[in-house]
């Protein structure tokens, strides 16, 4: 039987930190308001503002946009792999079958959106091998293994 991929995702931006992500978005526009409205005066200190506070809201959001871009969970009917990295790549790979145990962690707020803390442990170490923040539909990645898991134990 060849492997085949079961589930595929990046963590989520917005549904994983709403709060978050709405405030790098603010930011850019507060400075650009500011930035349209005082421009006729053209005090260079508003000007500046104006082009400097943007940069405090999308330089977060870029660089947190790349790590979750660069971040993925995917499960097959054979393992669970956790590739993380721009440059530098970090790969984790549990086989079903050595699978000890899945837990999900939910705030109120991931609750909320549908995302969730995914902890996969293995019988080779007490503790987790592969953890990730703000995956979505957490739940069916737990259901998923723990279904296949049963599979290979039959």
């Amino acid at each position: 039987m060849a492997e085949e991929t079961l589930y595929d995702s990046a963590p989520a931006m917005f549904r994983n930190s709403p709060f978050w992500f709405t405030i790098y978005l603010i930011i850019p526009i507060v400075g650009w308001v500011v930035l349209f409205f005082w421009w006729p005066q053209v005090k260079q200190f508003w000007v500046v503002l104006g082009f400097v506070v943007p940069l405090f809201g999308l330089l977060p959001l870029l660089f947190w946009w790349l790590q979750v871009t660069n971040t993925r969970l995917t499960v097959s009917n054979e393992r669970v792999a956790f590739r993380r990295g721009i440059l530098s790549k970090n790969v984790r790979e549990v086989f079903l079958s050595d699978i000890r145990s899945v837990e999900i962690d939910q705030s109120v707020v991931q609750r909320i959106m549908g995302t969730g803390r995914v902890e996969i442990s293995s019988a080779a170490s007490s503790d987790a091998e592969i953890i990730i923040d703000g995956i979505p539909d957490a739940y069916k990645v737990k259901k998923i293994i723990d279904e296949h898991r049963r599979r290979l134990k039959k």
